[in-house]
């Protein structure tokens, strides 16, 4: 278990052409887009009025380095509307810093989670050509575009979902499948996947999956079951890199291209540090223990 949970260390970085199959706002209305400083996107989730989660590197450079700029895009239209964050409503755990202060990188996955504390105090209204758009401007979009409407009433009376938490020890599988959506600039896409997925945390939080599509700006997004409730953060995709062991082991894995890494809720990590968090605000997500699982059984 050592050397497979070495291998499963990269961050969501790759660049390859996924297929992902288009699906309507009302669905994931609880996620948004993320932008840092103009530029590199991440996701995040709503899962209480007040608080949106996503993954801690895609927000960690706010919080150590300072420099940022970065803003949740609530609905994606003729006119987009967003908030930005402010620093000081970012919460990353403190297990998740690295020692090496220079670097300013993290590899411990099993912490690869942040809260944002929503507070917004201004909305920023741009249409998608370019320009600012006024708030009258912005309410005459809302009639004209349905998707628009979806997504503002997502961000206004948000629905949250609950978290599945699970930290058993060993190699378990989960028996439902995943869905990862994502919204990609006011288009939202959703990755299914139906094959098998392990929990390699050992009491601790992590997940994964052979390459289903998962790509570049999945992180911090949520993964979800097929009855809605999320079983963790989108984290980190890598190339095949398994030992030979593991791969003779368990083929479904041997045979994969690549990985798809996740933080589930785990009662010592994860959820440890959202409930802890939350709580110091008087906020509680919602949560219920995931059941669907049993022992994963090597090949003979």
């Amino acid at each position: 278990m050592k050397k497979l949970l070495f291998a499963l260390c990269v961050y969501i970085l790759g660049v390859t052409a996924a297929q992902a199959a288009p699906v309507y706002a009302d669905d994931y209305a609880f996620q948004k887009q993320l932008i840092m400083n103009n530029n590199a996107t991440c996701q995040a989730f709503r899962i209480h009025p007040h608080w949106f989660a996503t993954a801690a590197h895609c927000v960690d450079m706010c919080v150590f380095d300072g420099a940022c700029d970065i803003k949740i895009l609530l609905a994606q239209g003729p006119v987009n509307v967003s908030v930005r964050v402010d620093k000081r409503d970012i919460f990353i755990p403190k297990e998740y810093r690295t020692v090496d202060a220079q670097k300013r990188v993290s590899t411990h996955k099993f912490w690869d989670v942040a809260l944002i504390r929503y507070q917004p105090q201004e909305y920023i209204y741009k249409f998608a050509e370019g320009g600012t758009a006024t708030e009258d401007e912005f309410s005459q979009a809302l009639k004209q575009s349905r998707s628009l409407r979806v997504q503002w009433q997502g961000a206004t009376r948000p629905k949250t979902p609950v978290l599945y938490t699970y930290g058993g020890e060993g190699l378990m599988q989960l028996k439902q499948n995943l869905i990862v959506p994502r919204w990609n600039f006011g288009q939202m896409e959703s990755f299914s996947h139906p094959q098998t997925v392990l929990y390699f945390g050992e009491k601790k939080s992590l997940w994964g999956a052979d390459g289903f599509g998962v790509d570049h700006g999945n992180s911090g997004g949520a993964v979800v079951l097929e009855d809605g409730g999320i079983v963790g953060i989108a984290t980190a995709k890598m190339d095949n890199q398994l030992p030979a062991d593991v791969r003779a082991a368990f083929p479904q894995f041997g045979q994969a291209y690549e990985f798809f890494i996740f933080n589930g809720f785990a009662p010592k990590t994860t959820l440890r540090f959202i409930e802890k968090t939350m709580a110091r605000f008087g906020d509680r997500p919602r949560t219920k223990k995931l059941k669907r699982v049993e022992p994963m059984q090597p090949a003979l």
